[in-house]
């Protein structure tokens, strides 16, 4: 069966790599081997990686200056985004038959990262964006990041919202105590953290209209919906009748939000997943090198679902989301 994982990331050349705390193995996983990767890849049976550059992937003590580069507010970021997406673009055409890509997008210049996007899918043939975490504080629903929005909805190509390392003085209330440093720092990032904050961006982007007024934009969150769905009835219950919505919350959630696996091969949080918004949702993802693909596989494979969804899953919903080609791919 084929199988297609889109939260995989990879380090560039052209970017400072903060990716200092992570084991050396995971580091070298993220710079371009294309061997290795490929190598990873055919060891689980995944057939198709859509990669996504880890510029906004910092040290969890160096949040602020590591985002500077993709989120800033003047226009130094837009000859880095664009040396990455080439860089990126030319990993893909190694082996096009295997990679497609999320484009990196200088989300600090709406205009600008509207443009990139435009250019990114038009010349480069990605597929989409991934976005990390709030901009200079801010969050999508913001007005000012309309022109990104707007790109990605009349392009047809999907938002991956992947979450970031909170703003420091957060960080500083949040995630320091009695306890050592390293713990705060894991619980505000990928141990715990940062998962709600994107449900929280998702939500947000919901209450402040976003999908009313572009109801053909879509998203892609990770981690089985970030959380999410423990929480649909209450958002449904008590946020919906105050937000002058024409829908409850559920429903933007059914109707302009995907999820994958990412990293969460969690039984039970699939099926609370699978219960809240769907089989046809729900897509197959490793979170690679950070997930290993082989122990995704191996849940993947054991999931009590029938054969129609696990095709859904691993294939079927990426590759209309996306518009992947599924036979000879026409870049060859």
């Amino acid at each position: 069966m084929r199988i297609v994982t889109l939260e995989e990331h990879v380090n560039r050349p052209s970017a400072k790599d903060y990716m200092g705390w992570q084991s050396e193995p995971v580091r070298a996983k993220l710079l371009p081997s294309v061997d290795q990767r490929i190598a990873d890849m055919d060891a689980a049976g995944i057939s198709v990686q859509v990669l996504s550059a880890l510029l906004p992937a910092p040290r969890p003590d160096d949040a602020a200056e590591a985002l500077a580069p993709v989120q800033a507010l003047d226009e130094s970021a837009i000859p880095i985004v664009r040396a990455v997406n080439e860089e990126l673009h030319e990993l893909v055409c190694v082996h096009p038959d295997r990679f497609f890509a999320f484009a990196t997008l200088p989300v600090g210049r709406p205009a600008a990262a509207a443009a990139e996007l435009e250019r990114a899918v038009g010349e480069l043939g990605f597929v989409g964006t991934m976005i990390a975490g709030t901009i200079g504080d801010r969050f999508l629903d913001d007005p000012e990041f309309t022109p990104i929005l707007e790109a990605a909805a009349g392009l047809d190509v999907p938002i991956y919202l992947h979450p970031a390392p909170p703003p420091k003085r957060v960080a500083d209330i949040y995630y320091q105590g009695a306890f050592p440093p390293r713990v705060g720092q894991m619980l505000g990032n990928a141990g715990f953290a940062w998962h709600f904050e994107t449900s929280l961006h998702i939500v947000r982007m919901i209450i402040g209209g976003v999908f009313d007024r572009l109801p053909g934009l879509k998203v892609i969150i990770g981690h089985l919906g970030e959380g999410l769905s423990f929480h649909l009835h209450r958002l449904d219950r008590l946020v919906y009748p105050l937000a002058d919505l024409p829908k409850p919350i559920s429903r933007y959630l059914t109707e302009n939000i995907w999820y994958t696996t990412s990293g969460y091969f969690f039984n039970d949080q699939f099926a609370l997943t699978r219960a809240m918004f769907g089989e046809d949702r729900i897509m197959f993802s490793v979170d690679y090198p950070f997930a290993d693909p082989r122990e995704g596989i191996e849940w993947f494979n054991q999931l009590d679902v029938p054969a129609g969804v696990r095709e859904k899953m691993a294939c079927k919903t990426a590759d209309q989301l996306l518009r992947l080609p599924t036979g000879n791919d026409p870049r060859h």
